[in-house]
């Protein structure tokens, strides 16, 4: 059975895996780790990062390698070149933007500095957040014939475009209004019909995300 570790929180990076295993019904175990106990842990995990898979007795690392592992697993990744290239890209702009805005979150939850997550999280807003989620749109009206699945048809792309779109409107990112995503109306369209896709939102995992 495939084992999964990550912190004691959502968040994008472990969820896309949790989902893609579980839209598929795949059996997973899934273990949270406090950032209490982290320090002592690190050391066991490779990279000293989270998420970390076992499978095998091994133990494997790195989102993107992972989110590939678990998806083709789950036939929700593709097997035509031009397919997966639109899928990677996805998947790398989830690691792109949670790059732009991680030094915000740094300063707050690791500085304990809230003037200066203050000062990062405008400068994020003025100069990145719109910027990253026209890239998507784009992404999406170039590679989408019916703009409802990157690939046209439901992938990893959806699961991890739905997460961190997610992410930005839930209201639990200071300073950022989620009508933000007024602006990229084929990307909003796109986005509540994902969060209306039944296959997915039957899930418990995607309940334990949203409430």
């Amino acid at each position: 059975m495939i084992k999964l570790f990550y912190f004691d929180f959502n968040f994008w990076r472990i969820d896309i895996l949790r989902l893609c295993l579980s839209h598929s019904k795949i059996p997973y175990e899934y273990v949270r780790i406090n950032r209490q106990q982290w320090p002592k842990k690190k050391k066991e995990f490779p990279f000293g990062q989270l998420p970390v898979m076992i499978i095998n007795d091994k133990k494997f690392s790195q989102t993107h390698s992972l989110a590939k592992f678990c998806a083709t697993r789950a036939s929700l990744y593709d097997t035509n070149e031009l397919k997966i290239l639109i899928i990677d890209q996805v998947l790398d702009w989830a690691n792109e933007i949670t790059t732009h805005i991680a030094p915000s979150i740094r300063a707050a939850m690791r500085e304990k500095n809230l003037a200066k997550s203050k000062k990062l999280r405008q400068e994020f807003i003025e100069n990145d957040l719109f910027l990253w989620f026209s890239y998507l749109e784009t992404l999406l009206k170039n590679s989408s014939l019916n703009k409802k699945f990157f690939t046209d048809k439901f992938s990893i792309a959806d699961i991890t475009a739905w997460r961190v779109i997610f992410w930005f409107c839930s209201g639990k990112l200071d300073l950022i209004d989620p009508s933000f995503l007024n602006q990229t109306p084929i990307l909003k369209n796109y986005y509540n019909e994902i969060c209306n896709y039944k296959p997915l939102n039957k899930l418990e995992e995607f309940k334990s995300i949203i409430n």
